[in-house]
Order: C-alpha cells, then structure tokens, then sequence
C-alpha cells in the first residue's frame, strides 16, 4: 500500500488556501476547486468498486458463473455504467 498524506498549505504566491496531496513522496498542490473534484471522483470511485465487489460476488454465488465469466460480465457492466468502453478503458 502506498503512503498518503493530505495537508493544507496556504500558497506563498496568492496567499489562499490550497490542498497538498502526498503519494510516496510524490507531492501535488491543488486550489480548493481541484481538491473538491478529486474529491467527488475518489467518492464516486469508491462506491463503483463496492458495487463492483458485490455484482461480482453476485454473479459467482447465485448465477453460477465461473471467475473468468464473473470478471467478463462484470466488465459489460461497468460498460453499461460508465457509458461506454471508452470512460471504462481511460488511454
């Protein structure tokens, strides 16, 4: 698991508030506008990997599907969710 640290700095340039995002020592600074994005996408992230979890579960426990068919419907889902494999498969 990687380390994480979030801290709040306040900009030496505009002095306003800004939000500091640490990944094993790998540093971003984002305004408050960019923090509330990224928030709202971890958010959203989160609950799609829970529902992931449980379609999964799902489709093993009372479909009966093997894992390899499993994790390929659970794929045609996440299609049917996001829109398309585009939004699924970022480049």
């Amino acid at each position: 698991m990687p380390n994480i640290e979030i801290a709040t700095i306040l900009s030496n340039r505009t002095k306003q508030g800004m939000v500091e995002l640490v990944v094993d020592n790998h540093k971003i600074q984002m305004n408050i506008s960019k923090a509330r994005e990224v928030f709202h996408m971890l958010g959203e992230a989160i609950e799609a990997a829970i529902s992931d979890t449980i379609i999964y579960k799902f489709l093993k426990d009372k479909v009966k599907l093997d894992e390899i068919g499993a994790a390929t419907m659970l794929i045609e889902f996440r299609e049917l969710r996001q829109g398309s494999k585009d939004a699924v498969y970022k480049q």
